[in-house]
C-alpha cells in the first residue's frame, strides 16, 4: 500500500474529513504521487538500511504549520549539504509524509537540478535522482515541500490532549523522535551520525504558544488569528533530538549561576507552585554537571515541558526535555519515593545534554554510551541537588540488571543494531552499561576516572564515538596505564557475569573465576573468562578496612597478605559487577562481624552480601543455615539499600520452585522486619526536633519498604507452608511427617502442632 493510499485510509478510518480537503487544495499533484511510490521495479541505486556517506547534510532551515483543530501539519524544510563523493542521486528518509515539491538548487550558482523522486518503503528511505552527476565538494540545497498527520500514537510529531479544569479538552502537539522519527516529522537524514545545525518556524493560534530547542527570535502575525514564531539556530546536533511543541501551557523561569535560563512547562498555571521541586533540581544539577564536566553547557536555554501522553519516561531533547506529569509536577505534600523517582529522572535527562547531545553514538550499536553514562551519572547529580537523599551510596541499578540477566537470556552490551526500535532501550542499556562503568571508576579511582571522562567530552565535543573511544580517553587518564579496550572486551562481548569465590587459607587468600548463568541456559562450549578488577578490603584486628585492587584475568590466583586480620571481604564497597562466594569460615567471620558492628561495612557492601547470599540459595551454592544465621543483624539494619537488595533478591522465591526450607527464612525475615521497624521508630521518635523534612521522608519511605517486606515474607512463608504439609503428606503417609512429629516431641492427632514449633521441625528436618 503506498504512501497516499495509506493516508486516505488513515483519514477515512479516523473519520478526519477535514483533512482530505486540506490535501485536495494542497494541490499535490498524481505525477509527484506516483513519482513519490515508484517501486523497486525500476531497481534502486542503493540497497542498504544505512544511508550513503556521499551526501553530508550541513543546515536545516524547517517551516511548520500544525493545525491541532484539524489534527494535521504541512511543512517546507530545506536541507544545505555537501557533496563528499561525486553522485547523480541522494537518500534520505521520509516517514508517512505526502510530498508536493522537491527541489535542489546548487550552491552559489543558484543552478536549479531536475529531480525525479523514489521511495523505498521497507526503509523508509526517499530518492532524489537527478540526470547528471553532482560534483564532489558541491553544496546543494534540497527544498521539499509536505503534509502529515497529527496520528495519536506518540511517534514522530503527534497530537496528545487533557482535560483543564473546566472539564474542556485541551490538545498539544509535541515531539518524540529517538530513535528513528525524526522522519515522520520532517525529511531528514535521519541517523545520529550525521548532525547538523536546525534553524526552526512554526506557525501557531494566538493562544498557543510554541517552543523549540532553542530560544524563540521573534513572533508576527501570520494571517487571522495566527502568529509566525522563529527560533534562534541550534547548536549541530543529531535529527532525534531535535524537539518542538505547541501547546497552551505556562512556564516558571530560574537562571542557573552559569546563565543559563531554565523554564518548566505545565499546564494548569493555578498549581505552578507543584513544579518548584523539579525546577531546583534542574537549576542545580545543570549547574553541578556543568561544573564536573568542564565543558559548559552550549546553549542559552534548558526548557522542560510536562507532555501529556509520552510513551516514555522522559526524553533529553536539546535544550527542551519532555517528561511524563509526575516527574516534573510535585505537591507540596510528596513523600519521599516520589521526591527521589522525580530527582533521578531530572538528574538523568540533564546529564544526557552532554552524553548524548554534546557526545553522541555514532551508531545505536553504542546507545549504552548515552545511556549507560547517563545513568550513572544521574547520581552524581541528585547527590549534588540534595545530598540528604545520599543517592550516591544508593545505586541499586546492579542489582537489577543482574536481577535480569540470572532470569533472562539477554542480549551482550556491544551487539550490531542493524535497524533500530524501542527494544533496544532495555536494561543491558541502561542498568548494565552503567554498572559497567562504576566498576571501571573503582578499577582508576575516582580522580583518574573523571580526568578521563572530561577527556572523552572535550575530545568528542560535537561529534559522534564508539566505545573504543571512551576505553581509549578513560586508559590515557589511567595512572597504571591500563588497557581498558583489552580489559572491557568480554564485559562487552558476552552475556551474563562472572561469579568470584574466595577461600582464606591463613595468609593466602585464592580467589577463582568461572559464569554464572544460573538460568541463563545458552552457554558458549567455552567459558568465557573476564578481566575482573577485584576490590577486596582486609580487616584488621583493630576493626579498621584497608582497599586494596587486583585485576584478575586468569580463573585462578592467590593473594598474599601479611600480618593478622580478621576477614576479607570481596566486592569492597560493591563496585564490581560480579557476585562473590566464600569458604563457610569465612561467611562465619563475615556473619560475626556484622553482629558485632554492621556499620564497619558500607550499605553498599551490607546489600551485597545480602543479595548474593539469597541469589545463592536459590541455586544451591551456599547453606541454608549460612543464610539464616546472615541475616540475623538484619533486626538492627535502618538503612534503605540493605533492604532494597534483600527484598530483590526475596521476590525471587516462590512456593513452587524452592525448598521447604525458605519457609523458615522467610518467617526469620518477618522477624528481623519487625524488629528493624521497631528500632526506627524509636529513633525517630528520640530524633524528632533533630530531622530534616528530607530525612524524617526517607526514614518513612524505609519504614514502609521494611513493613511491606514483613508482609511479603509472612505471606510467602504460609504458602510454603501449606506446600510443605502437601507435599510430605502425598509422598509418604509415615516416615517424614512421623520425623516432624518426633522433633516436635508430640504425637500425631487431632490438633496440628503450632506454626513455630513446625517451622523449626522443618528447618532441622532439611539441615539433617
Amino acid at each position: 500500500m503506498n504512501t497516499f493510499i495509506s493516508l486516505m485510509f488513515m483519514c477515512c478510518h479516523c473519520e478526519l474529513k477535514p483533512i482530505l480537503a486540506f490535501l485536495a487544495n494542497r494541490n499535490v499533484s498524481s505525477e509527484s504521487l506516483s513519482s513519490l511510490n515508484r517501486e523497486a521495479s525500476e531497481g534502486f541505486l542503493w540497497n542498504n538500511t544505512r544511508l550513503p556517506q556521499s551526501v553530508i547534510p550541513l543546515e536545516y532551515d524547517i517551516f511548520l504549520h500544525p493545525n491541532l483543530t484539524e489534527f494535521m501539519f504541512s511543512g517546507k524544510v530545506e536541507i544545505k549539504c555537501v557533496i563528499r563523493e561525486t553522485t547523480n542521486f541522494i537518500v534520505l528518509h521520509s516517514k508517512d509524509l505526502v510530498i508536493s515539491q522537491t527541489t535542489l538548487t546548487t550552491i552559489p550558482s543558484n543552478e536549479q537540478k531536475e529531480v525525479r523522486l523514489q521511495m523505498k518503503n521497507d526503509t523508509d528511505q526517499l530518492f532524489l535522482i537527478m540526470e547528471d552527476a553532482i560534483p564532489k565538494d558541491a553544496e546543494i540545497l534540497i527544498t521539499i515541500v509536505f503534509d502529515g498527520i497529527l496520528t495519536r500514537n506518540g511517534d514522530g510529531f503527534y497530537l496528545s490532549n487533557y482535560v483543564d479544569s473546566n472539564f474542556i479538552v485541551r490538545y498539544t502537539a509535541s515531539t518524540l523522535f529517538e530513535p528513528i522519527d525524526a522522519r515522520r516529522a520532517f525529511p531528514c537524514f535521519d541517523e545520529p551520525a550525521l548532525k547538523a545545525n536546525f534553524s526552526m518556524s512554526i506557525v501557531r493560534e494566538k493562544k498557543f504558544i510554541s517552543l523549540f530547542n532553542m530560544p524563540r527570535v521573534h513572533s508576527i502575525p501570520f494571517g487571522e488569528n495566527l502568529m509566525l514564531d522563529t527560533f534562534q539556530q541550534s547548536v549541530k546536533m543529531s535529527t532525534y533530538l531535535v524537539a518542538f511543541a505547541v501547546c497552551e501551557f505556562e512556564g516558571k523561569s530560574k537562571l542557573s549561576k552559569s546563565g543559563v535560563n531554565i523554564t518548566v512547562y505545565y499546564a494548569p498555571t493555578s498549581q505552578m507552585e507543584t513544579v518548584d521541586f523539579s525546577l531546583d533540581a534542574g537549576v542545580t544539577i545543570l549547574d553541578y554537571f556543568s561544573t564536573l564536566f568542564e565543558v559548559s553547557y552550549p546553549q542559552p536555554n534548558l526548557d522542560m515541558i510536562a507532555v501529556p501522553d509520552l510513551k516514555v519516561e522522559a526524553m533529553e531533547n536539546w535544550g527542551l526535555i519532555t517528561y511524563k506529569r509526575q516527574y516534573l509536577v510535585m505537591p507540596i505534600n510528596s513523600g519521599f519515593q516520589k521526591k527521589h523517582l522525580s530527582a533521578l529522572v531530572v538528574a538523568h535527562e540533564i546529564a544526557h545534554q552532554w552524553f548524548g547531545n554534546i557526545v553522541t553514538m555514532a551508531w545505536w550499536d553504542d546507545l549504552w554510551l548515552n545511556e549507560g553514562l547517563t545513568t550513572f551519572m544521574q547520581y552524581l547529580g541528585v547527590h549534588a541537588f540534595n545530598h540528604k537523599l545520599h543517592m550516591k551510596e544508593y545505586f541499586i541499578e546492579k542489582i537489577e540488571s543482574m536481577r535480569e540477566e540470572d532470569s533472562k537470556n539477554t542480549r551482550v552490551l556491544d551487539q550490531p543494531v542493524s535497524v533500530p526500535d524501542k527494544r533496544i532501550f532495555d536494561r543491558v542499556t541502561y542498568s548494565k552499561g552503567a554498572s559497567i562503568v562504576r566498576m571501571v571508576r573503582g578499577l582508576l579511582g575516582e580522580n583518574a576516572f573523571m580526568t578521563g571522562i572530561n577527556n572523552y567530552l572535550n575530545q568528542n565535543k560535537y561529534s559522534n564515538v564508539v566505545s573504543d573511544d571512551l576505553w581509549q580517553a578513560l586508559s590515557n587518564s589511567s595512572e597504571d596505564a591500563i588497557d581498558l579496550k583489552a580489559v572491557m572486551k568480554t564485559w562487552m562481548e558476552e552475556r551474563a557475569y562472572p561469579l568470584v569465590t574466595i577461600h582464606r587459607n591463613h595468609s593466602e587468600v585464592h580467589i577463582s573465576q568461572e559464569p554464572f548463568f544460573l538460568m541463563n541456559t545458552t552457554v558458549s562450549r567455552t567459558a568465557p573468562r573476564w578481566s575482573i578488577p577485584i576490590q577486596y578490603g582486609i580487616l584488621d584486628q583493630h576493626g579498621n578496612f584497608s582497599r586494596n585492587i587486583v585485576l584478575l584475568r586468569e580463573e585462578t590466583a592467590i593473594i598474599n597478605i601479611s600480618g593478622h586480620f580478621k576477614l576479607v571481604k570481596g566486592n569492597y564497597r560493591d563496585d564490581g559487577y560480579y557476585r562473590v562466594n566464600y569458604d563457610p569460615e569465612s561467611w562465619k567471620a563475615i556473619t560475626d562481624q556484622l553482629m558485632i558492628n554492621h556499620e564497619i561495612f558500607s550499605p553498599g557492601d551490607r546489600a551485597n552480601l545480602l543479595n548474593d547470599a539469597i541469589t545463592f540459595i536459590r541455586f544451591q551454592l551456599l547453606n541454608m543455615a549460612v543464610v539464616m544465621n546472615l541475616l540475623n543483624y538484619m533486626e538492627k539494619e535502618t538503612n534503605f539499600l540493605p533492604w532494597i537488595s534483600a527484598q530483590s533478591a526475596l521476590l525471587d522465591l516462590t512456593p513452587g520452585d524452592i525448598k521447604p526450607e525458605v519457609k523458615v527464612l522467610m518467617q526469620n525475615v518477618a522477624r528481623k522486619a519487625t524488629k528493624a521497624l521497631e528500632l526506627l521508630r524509636n529513633r525517630l521518635q528520640a530524633e524528632e526536633n533533630k530531622k530534616e523534612e528530607e530525612e524524617e521522608a526517607m526514614q518513612s519511605f524505609l519504614e514502609k519498604l521494611i513493613r511491606s517486606m514483613n508482609i511479603r515474607s509472612l505471606t510467602l512463608a504460609n504458602k510454603v507452608l501449606e506446600t510443605i504439609k502437601s507435599k510430605i503428606k502425598k509422598r509418604n503417609t509415615g516416615g517424614s511427617l512421623q520425623r516432624l512429629y518426633r522433633l516436635l516431641g508430640t504425637a500425631p492427632g487431632p490438633t496440628p502442632p503450632r506454626t513455630d514449633d513446625l517451622s523449626t521441625a522443618i528447618l532441622q528436618y532439611v539441615m539433617n
